[in-house]
């Protein structure tokens, strides 16, 4: 059975910050004031959708050019681009399904050709932010988003390939052929794939396909195949990268986009 989509989480995936709305409250100066309601979006106190629409209300009146120009300074994952170029020449359609946010995964399509975007939407008018958003992708959301972007490609689950790092993408591991955790969060999104990265790296992935898809192999990319040894499960195969890239300033081990968002 041929590959033919490719689903990335973002955050923590293709790029290095784990938890984009701590990030970006860092980094604006808000931070402080989000920890008001945090620790009960953390414990499930506070519901998902009210919890981004008070993310968002800290962030009126800031300019669309300034949170652009910070996710811009988050940088992509070793491998990230070669990765999705060779899927891409490959005739791979390759998505982005975040519970991040969509100003950034806008740049991600812009930057890497991305087919199809789905993220939490931040509203704005006349380029600066209104303080309301939109949920599209709710933690624990993100199996139906695949289903649908299944649907509208015309592909079945067995063409499949998702890759994520959180326990908001098990529930995209059990909609697709090969779930793919790079750096993952905890044992538990370990245990759902089928084949870990343990270092947040994406260069081994294309070895890897060519070894479980019979028949697919891209082309002129520097494939990083010695770096695979088996794990504690038969199922799991864990692959070591030749890289180690540390996780960017900002970014919590245990954020958020680990837990419940």
């Amino acid at each position: 059975m041929p590959l033919r989509l490719a689903i990335f989480d973002l955050d923590g995936t293709l790029k290095q910050v784990r938890d984009p709305y701590i990030y970006l409250h860092k980094r604006l100066g808000t931070w402080q004031a989000a920890q008001a309601f945090t620790d009960k979006g953390l414990t499930g106190k506070l519901g998902y959708e009210d919890w981004l629409r008070l993310d968002a209300s800290l962030w009126r009146g800031v300019e669309r050019t300034a949170m652009e120009s910070i996710f811009r300074q988050n940088p992509y994952l070793p491998g990230a681009r070669e990765t999705v170029a060779a899927l891409k020449r490959a005739g791979v359609r390759v998505a982005v399904v975040s519970t991040g946010l969509r100003i950034h995964a806008d740049q991600v399509q812009s930057d890497l050709g991305m087919d199809s975007i789905v993220a939490n939407e931040i509203l704005f008018e006349d380029g600066r932010a209104t303080g309301e958003a939109l949920a599209h992708v709710p933690e624990g959301g993100k199996g139906p988003v695949v289903s649908q972007l299944q649907a509208e490609f015309g592909v079945t689950a067995d063409e499949c390939l998702a890759v994520g790092d959180g326990s908001s993408d098990i529930d995209m591991f059990g909609r697709v052929r090969i779930g793919v955790a790079v750096n993952p969060s905890s044992e538990q999104v370990a245990a759902a794939s089928s084949l870990v990265f343990e270092e947040p790296d994406l260069n081994p992935l294309l070895a890897e396909l060519e070894r479980l898809v019979p028949g697919w192999s891209p082309t002129q990319v520097a494939l990083h195949s010695s770096a695979v040894r088996h794990g504690k499960s038969p199922q799991i195969q864990r692959a070591r990268s030749l890289q180690c890239c540390p996780i960017a300033p900002g970014s919590p081990a245990h954020g958020r986009k680990k837990g419940t968002r």
